[in-house]
């Protein structure tokens, strides 16, 4: 009798070894179909960060909230030491606050792995560089890794201006300094060329030193020099 349960007890356990090898292999399989590293069209122009993670390797993770494909959602961007130092160098101010809580977090942490910078209520705004994306897993729009970073023109920082006010207005208006940086720094611009036209500089050339070449820019530099 105890012989019998106990062969029952194999077979059980024999087909359940079975199966279990079964769902291993079908994933393994799903896996090896979707690609990793996959170059994607997304480009991001700007992104609210709510937390930082890193430790002693060589990686830095982002969660952000941004536009992709028309649409504002949540998602992880993933950097390596030296591209996440080049976001920091390349964002001005609001990189060198980042660079200030990354400094604090090392000097004042003790052993604990990893370093988290949790920024949920103090969210930081970068908006002067471009990220090209690639996904980490196919179909997966979770996690992203970070393959370029391109400062963006004053043209095209100003273009971007209002969507990012209307997509970031819950961050607190002194993150937003840089915005009003931009709008000062082409007002700038305008009221150079200005005081060039009233030293009878000729129109093309005020334009050309003033850096007003772009009939864009130059509308956009005049809109701006009204404002306080």
């Amino acid at each position: 009798m105890r012989k019998g349960k106990i062969r029952k007890n194999n077979s059980l356990l024999r087909k359940l070894i079975t199966q279990l090898e079964t769902n291993i292999c079908s994933h393994k399989t799903i896996l090896a179909m979707k690609q990793t590293f996959l170059k994607t069209d997304y480009k991001i122009q700007a992104f609210s960060i709510n937390r930082v993670i890193f430790d002693d390797s060589d990686l830095v993770s982002l969660t952000i909230n941004c536009r992709l494909q028309d649409e504002l959602k949540s998602t992880t961007l993933l950097f390596t030491f030296s591209k996440f130092n080049d976001l920091l160098r390349l964002s001005g101010e609001v990189g060198e606050k980042l660079q200030l809580l990354v400094s604090d977090k090392l000097l004042g942490s003790s052993d604990n792995r990893p370093h988290i910078i949790d920024l949920t209520h103090q969210p930081l705004v970068f908006s002067v560089c471009q990220l090209e994306l690639s996904h980490l897993i196919d179909e997966d729009d979770t996690c992203y890794s970070v393959e370029e970073i391109l400062p963006l023109s004053y043209l095209q920082q100003a273009k971007n201006l209002r969507a990012n006010v209307r997509d970031f207005n819950h961050v607190q208006l002194d993150n937003r300094k840089q915005f009003t940086d931009t709008l000062q720094e082409i007002s700038a611009m305008y009221r150079y060329y200005l005081g060039l036209k009233e030293l009878k500089v000729n129109e093309n050339i005020a334009r050309e030193k003033a850096g007003l070449q772009n009939d864009k820019l130059f509308k956009m530099a005049y809109c701006a020099s009204f404002l306080k």
